[in-house]
């Protein structure tokens, strides 16, 4: 009996802690408000098609989030082409649909997914240019000091995989 006591309170200890551990790290999650600007010099890109390859340039992240809704207003300039686009995605895994520019002209709807990986906010996107479907990954994480923003991103075609690979690089303008 006494034996027994002893799992059962050990049990009741550890699903405490296992608990409040878990809680810990749920409200632990950044908050990723505010100006972020690009930091060309810690940013790369890759592709598949090296002759295809922007240039990176300048750009700026203003995201504002309200609870698990994040509305990002991103300006990017890449290859001398500046590209604008407005997003609202909520972390809660469903589907969000947004309209976004090509850096060719025209504009794509996107269907967009937000969640939680591994401590990483993934954010994937799907789409179609030019009758070519397409995945895009995001994972961005936030350094401990909340200064860092880095989106290491994926770009699969099927039937090709991934085409483009980019890390972006952000500092929080304060």
């Amino acid at each position: 009996m006494r034996i027994m006591s002893r799992s059962m309170t050990t049990a009741a200890v550890m699903y405490a802690f296992a608990s409040s551990s878990a809680h810990a790290q749920q409200t632990a999650r950044p908050n990723y408000s505010g100006t972020w600007v690009l930091d060309s010099s810690k940013s790369r890109m890759t592709s598949a098609m090296q002759d295809n390859l922007p240039q990176m340039g300048a750009g700026t992240w203003v995201i504002q989030q309200h609870g698990d809704t994040l509305i990002m207003d991103r300006e990017m300039t890449m290859s001398g082409a500046q590209q604008k686009s407005h997003l609202v995605v909520a972390i809660d895994g469903k589907t969000w649909k947004n309209t976004v520019p090509t850096m060719g002209g025209g504009d794509i709807e996107t269907s967009s997914t937000a969640a939680w990986e591994n401590g990483e906010l993934v954010v994937r996107s799907s789409g179609n240019v030019q009758g070519t479907d397409f995945v895009q990954t995001d994972r961005w994480t936030v350094s401990a000091d909340g200064k860092v923003l880095v989106s290491h991103r994926s770009v699969t075609v099927p039937n090709q995989g991934e085409v483009q690979a980019s890390t972006l690089t952000f500092t929080k303008k304060m």
